[in-house]
């Protein structure tokens, strides 16, 4: 398979499969803290407190350790084996599980529930915001918070189109392209990358969410408070945000 921009041909792997051996390194810039101390700081803000996390859709684990830093109790969950694989591999104190945000059935509920880094836009099927706010709300202890962010249209319209990221993280060259399907209204992801173990492409997909679909899927769900802020200040966002936060909380 031959790719745009002249990358070399290489299998095509499941989404988030082979990428799990690589992810750390491509990310290592990621703000993962700063992420976090803008979570905490926004719900306490709020009048939040609490210590069980549920971090959803956790990946390799990276955006777990600043909250089991700061004394968290969490859980690390992921459609992706490989994804798990990977979290546990980097930290076997730590609790990472197999596990759908639209299917979730933990049989506990937690004080937090987060969800980064596009996390939820993977969620490109339709009522499947829907289903994985109600999962969420469910697992969620009276008065319990849910802070998330994702793309909006003008993130992935206008940003991601006809984009190349492209670079090396130590021995792993990687190059992503991006596009966007104006008929379905998603953005599609055709990830390469060549490290020790080989190259591989993965393909992936998103679809973007704007505050008035995500205000209503949570107030659907039982979330009495739902507010759309942007990062880092946490001021209210607009239609022209690429990428927003949101705050919702559970009644106490």
């Amino acid at each position: 398979m031959s790719q745009r921009g002249g990358a070399p041909p290489a299998p095509v792997k499941a989404p988030y499969s082979a990428l799990a051996d690589v992810y750390d390194a491509i990310m290592q810039d990621v703000p993962y803290a700063q992420w976090c101390d803008f979570v905490l700081l926004q719900l306490a803000s709020r009048g939040w407190s609490g210590s069980r996390l549920l971090d959803l859709g956790c990946g390799t684990g990276l955006a777990s350790e600043p909250y089991r830093r700061r004394g968290f109790e969490v859980l690390g969950v992921d459609p992706s084996a490989a994804m798990v694989g990977a979290a546990r591999r980097r930290d076997r104190s730590a609790h990472y599980h197999l596990g759908d945000a639209r299917t979730l059935a933990l049989g506990r509920r937690f004080d937090l529930v987060v969800a980064v880094f596009d996390a939820l836009n993977n969620l490109t099927g339709d009522g499947e915001l829907a289903a994985a706010c109600e999962r969420v709300a469910a697992h969620l202890e009276p008065g319990g918070a849910f802070v998330f962010d994702v793309n909006t249209s003008v993130g992935l319209q206008s940003l991601w189109e006809d984009d190349v990221a492209e670079g090396w993280a130590g021995d792993v060259y990687y190059r992503w392209e991006h596009a966007w399907d104006p008929s379905r209204r998603r953005a599609r992801v055709v990830a390469y990358c060549r490290g020790p173990a080989g190259a591989f492409v993965e393909h992936h997909e998103e679809r973007p969410f704007d505050p008035p679909e995500l205000e209503t899927a949570l107030h659907a769900s039982g979330f009495t408070s739902v507010e759309v802020i942007t990062y880092p200040t946490g001021r209210p966002a607009t239609d022209a945000d690429p990428r927003v936060w949101v705050v919702a909380l559970m009644p106490g």
